[in-house]
């Protein structure tokens, strides 16, 4: 099997944890399942720890098979790396790789960090046309053929890129709507300032050129059900495209991306499977696994979108209609709708 593991904090302000864990199998695609739902007084390493190992005795109730478990997937925290190394003491063949999806979210906003005007004119015109039906009734009349303005959240992947290459292609067709709002908003007015900059314009092509393909990337990531050569050959393809990217920024958006790959231990070693799967490197070792353990390797997942959607199945259960849940019953509530909707 392989293990996910995140947390968040819920509506009520508790930390919540989640355990996701799914079948490895040779020749197909394995189930997904929320095995345990937990609130941690505190998140750290050794509250990670304790909880994965609870989870494996959930699951195996009098038996533990710690050699079964080849895979722990979480985000690159500083404590989940090191609850990682915790783990492989008691479970000596699981895997710990951090989520690849999230790792090319980080480049996104590296990118981000080194466009402040952009970044500013995506803020400005969310808060404009945010709740504002006036506006959006305005812009509809006058460009009825472009979709409305989005609205990126920076902890959704890849969302501000994607509201980039919205801007460099409808930033004429925004300008003549945004020129008709007479009203004395700051948003508004802001607005008007950062389009009359030529070099924002510039800024947007170029993001748009060189970046424009993260979000698709991301996207790819996402699927369930892909093979670990197809996933590993989504991020291979990212990576040579930054690395053919042009201009000053672009070199250090590639040493960012190189950085991030580097603390990445587990990633080095799914690609050693990869080539083992391939057959592009016949004397290639992988320490953690026998030749059947990399035969159930497969089917591997590399992103840990399996528990983000769990908390969103959370979120839904947490209804605000829904508050007189207590824990004990919520975290039973969520193991069982898994099996139906996860």
């Amino acid at each position: 099997i392989w293990v996910c593991i995140d947390e968040t904090i819920d509506s009520v302000r508790r930390n919540v944890a989640n355990v996701i864990i799914g079948i490895l199998k040779p020749q197909d695609v394995g189930k997904t399942y929320v095995i345990h739902t937990e609130y941690l007084d505190k998140v750290n390493h050794s509250t990670i720890f304790q909880l994965f190992d609870k989870s494996m005795h959930i699951l195996w109730p009098n038996n533990v098979n710690h050699e079964d478990i080849l895979l722990f997937v979480s985000d690159a925290a500083p404590y989940m790396k090191k609850a990682g190394r915790c783990i492989q003491t008691l479970y000596p063949k699981a895997l710990h790789v951090t989520c690849l999806a999230h790792a090319l979210h980080n480049v996104c906003e590296e990118v981000r960090a080194h466009f402040p005007k952009v970044d500013r004119l995506i803020a400005e015109m969310k808060k404009t046309f945010l709740k504002c039906p006036k506006r959006i009734a305005i812009l509809n009349e006058k460009c009825p053929d472009i979709p409305n303005p989005p609205k990126p959240i920076t902890t959704r992947w890849g969302t501000w890129i994607t509201a980039v290459e919205y801007y460099c292609t409808y930033l004429n067709e925004i300008k003549s709507a945004v020129e008709e709002f007479n009203e004395n908003a700051q948003c508004v007015n802001v607005v008007k300032e950062l389009i009359k900059d030529q070099s924002l314009h510039s800024n947007l092509v170029y993001i748009t050129t060189n970046f424009g393909f993260l979000p698709h990337a991301i996207t790819q990531l996402e699927k369930r059900g892909e093979t670990l050569a197809k996933s590993i050959g989504i991020v291979l393809e990212a990576k040579q495209k930054l690395e053919e990217a042009n201009g000053e920024v672009a070199k250090l958006i590639l040493e960012k991306c190189n950085r991030v790959f580097s603390k990445n231990n587990g990633w080095a070693e799914l690609q050693k499977v990869n080539s083992i799967h391939n057959g592009t490197a016949l004397n290639v070792n992988v320490e953690q696994y026998d030749s059947n353990d990399l035969v159930y390797m497969k089917y591997a997942p590399i992103t840990s979108v399996d528990v983000e959607r769990s908390f969103s199945m959370y979120k839904n259960i947490l209804a605000p209609n829904r508050m007189s849940f207590n824990e004990s019953n919520l975290t039973k509530y969520m193991v069982v709708n898994s099996f139906f909707n996860i």
